[in-house]
């Protein structure tokens, strides 16, 4: 049996019991909060058919009509619990308020009471650290917060048990119930909005943090042969996020060593970060833009040299064919003129550039005014 299923399944048979033994304890003792807290596990058993009934469709293969998954139902149903919760937190909260000030001296919970108090407290407690296990093992965000909804009925029970030993003692303290209540919700409250913000972002499709893009790009960029790694977008899907990038290569590798290459940054990037559940990258060479400024400079630099245009890159095998206009004075001989072009041509040769072969095209330099 699926792990979520099963313990799902011991969690709705502790609340059914628990629910049933809080209301016909709460109704014989004629407690309100132990009534309330009979609600509560009632709420429980809520959530817990909300998982089992989630798992069959989140848990789903992709298909053509989800081809990333069915992760999202699970954000679905993970913020229908914590909404739930909130909602529990403030009904609790406001009838704690309103019964301050209402509550009749001698009638407060007995010790029956306080036994199904504290069996709710040890039960819950056990079935919060059971489930969130599974949960974590799982990678279920929805049953965690489950598993935060199994311990919030612990933590309700805790001002139930505490007001039936203190009205045995004390029994004209009668509001200690109602401030203890308002506590409770105070916290419960805390722990609804820490499961469902996280369902919120993902949901907006809001991406990592700068700090995990950057960790990304660097472990893509740090792999021999990728030149540059830019356009990096994110999106949350369950437990894990999508990563699409742009890998820039060399213009004269081949297709296949890029798509290798590619393959290789994805991989190393899931490895170190297991957080990142799948990544497409688009392969794309460097922009020639940038060699054709390179080669624009350093011709500009050789000596004679009035001006450069109409440069053209070319991919060969070994690297690149450039074509570029050399301009030089027009009294210029044209074996000066040639020997300068020459100068161009080592000087582009001689380069970083990966240049292979340079074709160099004489002209005379006329100022535009002219």
């Amino acid at each position: 049996m699926n792990p979520i299923r099963k313990i799902t399944l011991w969690g709705m048979l502790v609340n059914i019991l628990l629910t049933a033994g809080k209301f016909a304890i709460g109704f014989l003792a004629h407690s309100q909060a132990c009534i309330a807290d009979a609600v509560h596990s009632l709420s429980d058993f809520t959530t817990d058919i909300a998982v089992l009934v989630g798992v069959r469709f989140w848990s789903a293969p992709a298909d053509s009509d989800h081809p990333h998954g069915h992760q999202r139902i699970e954000a679905l149903i993970t913020l229908f619990i914590g909404v739930l919760l909130c909602v529990t937190a403030l009904s609790m909260a406001i009838n704690a308020i309103k019964s301050i000030g209402h509550t009749e001296e001698g009638n407060v919970p007995g010790w029956p009471v306080f036994v199904v108090a504290l069996l709710s407290i040890i039960s819950k407690e056990i079935l919060y650290h059971c489930t969130v296990a599974v949960g974590n093992a799982t990678h279920s965000s929805a049953l965690v917060a489950n598993a935060w909804h199994q311990r919030s009925d612990a933590i309700s029970s805790i001002p139930v048990a505490i007001v039936a030993i203190a009205g045995h003692f004390w029994p004209h303290v009668t509001y200690l119930d109602a401030i203890a209540a308002i506590l409770v919700s105070t916290m419960l409250l805390k722990t609804a909005w820490s499961i469902v913000w996280p369902c919120l972002k993902e949901l907006s499709d809001q991406g990592v943090t700068p700090t995990e893009l950057d960790e990304m790009r660097n472990i893509a960029a740090s792999i021999p042969g990728i030149e540059d790694v830019h356009e990096l977008r994110t999106r949350r899907l369950g437990h894990g996020v999508l990563l699409d990038m742009h890998v820039l290569v060399d213009r004269g590798m081949s297709v296949e060593e890029g798509h290798r290459l590619c393959e290789e940054a994805a991989t190393a990037i899931r490895h170190k970060m297991p957080i990142v559940l799948d990544v497409l990258t688009h392969l794309e060479p460097m922009n020639s833009v940038d060699l054709e400024a390179s080669i624009d400079t350093i011709a500009r630099g050789v000596k004679g040299v009035k001006d450069i245009h109409n440069i053209r890159v070319r991919s060969v095998l070994s690297g690149y064919d450039v074509d570029l206009h050399v301009l030089v004075e027009p009294t210029l001989s044209v074996a000066d003129g040639h020997s300068i072009c020459n100068d161009v041509r080592d000087a582009i040769l001689k380069s970083d550039l990966k240049v292979v072969a340079v074709l160099t095209h004489l002209e005379p330099f006329y100022p535009k005014n002219e």
